[in-house]
Parts: C-alpha cells; structure tokens; sequence
C-alpha cells in the first residue's frame, strides 16, 4: 500500500474518567471545512515544518507507527499542538495562554517541551484515492485529566466529552462521523474502560479504505473485501456501509 500524496497528520483520542465511565472529547468541524466539513472528530491536523523543531522527550512508542523517528516525533508534536488550537487542552509542560490557540507559531517558540509517553499510538488511517485532500494520519491516545475542552469557534465549531457507545447511538444525522473516527469509537467502546484501552494491543499497518458504493449506499471496503486490494486485518471489519442512521460494518 503505498500513502504517496497522502500528506502527514495526527489526531489523539482524548480520553477521562467522566461520571459515567470513560468519555473522549470530539469536535465538531466547521462547515466551511475544505476537509470533512460538518463531521465531528478527534483534535488534530496535519504535521506543519515547524513541528519537527520542537522540544519534545520521550516518545519510543510513537516509533510505531512506521515513520522516520523525526517524522514520528513531528506527528506527536503536530498531535499536541493541534489538540491546544482546537480544544484549548495542552498535553505539554506548563499552562500556555489561551491567546495563543490562534498563533500556533507563538506557541511552539516558546519552548514548552512536550512529554511524548503521554501519547500512545492506536491506528494509521490513509484518505482514499480520489479525496481532494489525502492524509496518512495517526490516531493516538492520550489521558486527559480536562473538566473542560472548548471549540476554538473557527475550525471547529462544537465540543462534547461523550462516552462512545453514546456517540455510537446519536446517529449520523446528529453525529456525522468519519469512517476512521467510527471505527475507532466502535473500538473503544469495546474496550469500555481506561487500563482497557490503555493496555489494549494495536496493529499499526496504514488502513486505506476503497470508496464506492454498494446497491445504493455510500460503502468504504476495507482490507479483506473482495473490492479491497489487501488481505484480511483481525478485528477490523471489511466494509462499512453508511446505512439509514449509521456506519454499519461487515466481515469484522
């Protein structure tokens, strides 16, 4: 599988303990987005030039994820600085100022270094061919100890720490969802609980779905679908079907 024209991104899956059990914080994209506008996702973005100069420490796990060491260090920088602009919560050292959300360049060079082992690596997802915009973009996972996550009212334009079997329930009409962000929440509400997750083993091979259609329904045919070049991934379904309220997967 090959990931060329597929630009670099990172989003974390932030995770806490809510009142109810383990929620994550999803955003709503703006709807003037030139990329998934309207959906709701996890933080993040594409890795800037600026996030390979960072100071970061730690990070061996991030190694993972198949990248040159640089290349997987940026991502994880890229994963931190994306998730402070869009949600206001900072995974790095200190307490920055909330004016900076806006000014990512500010932000960098202040030289707040950025603990790496807080994030771990879940998943490689590759925007299929024929997308305007393509990412090869690693999910990761991160605890949050937030009582608080706020849109930044320009790309994003919603907030909600939600468990994700809720999530899951509310639909795609009231929460549009990526397939790789479905997925990934159909995954941790599996799991149910932090260590869970935390402790879960992740297979880090990229994931690049094949758009089409099946009868007359939007359908992403995943590794092991006969419209799918690769071979069957365990525990990854083999298509999702975008069915009357939701993704619905098959062959998992």
């Amino acid at each position: 599988m090959s990931a060329e024209e597929a630009r670099r991104a990172a989003t974390v899956m932030l995770l806490r303990e809510g009142p109810a059990g383990m929620e994550v914080l999803l955003l709503q994209r703006h709807g003037r987005s030139a990329f998934m506008p309207h959906m709701w996702v996890f933080p993040g973005g594409r890795v800037d030039d600026a996030d390979h100069g960072a100071p970061t420490r730690g990070g061996e796990a991030l190694l993972r994820l198949g990248w040159e060491p640089a290349g997987c260090f940026a991502a994880g920088v890229a994963a931190v600085r994306e998730t402070f602009e869009e949600s206001g919560v900072w995974l790095g050292d200190g307490a920055p100022d909330p004016a900076l959300r806006s000014r990512p360049g500010d932000l960098l060079a202040l030289g707040l270094s950025i603990d790496l082992d807080r994030l771990l690596p879940w998943a490689r997802w590759i925007t299929p061919h024929g997308e305007g915009r393509r990412f090869d973009t690693a999910f990761l996972v991160a605890v949050s100890s937030a009582t608080e996550a706020s849109h930044d009212e320009q790309e994003t334009v919603g907030s909600r720490w939600i468990r994700p079997a809720d999530a899951l329930a509310a639909g795609f009409v009231a929460l549009p969802l990526a397939p790789p962000t479905f997925w990934a929440l159909h995954e941790l509400a599996a799991l149910g609980t932090l260590p869970a997750v935390l402790g879960a083993a992740r297979d880090l091979r990229p994931v690049q779905p094949v758009r089409g259609v099946h009868g007359d329904r939007l359908t992403m045919f995943l590794p092991g679908d006969p419209g799918h070049p690769d071979p069957a991934r365990p525990g990854l379904p083999q298509r999702l079907v975008l069915g009357d309220q939701q993704w619905e997967p098959s062959g998992v």
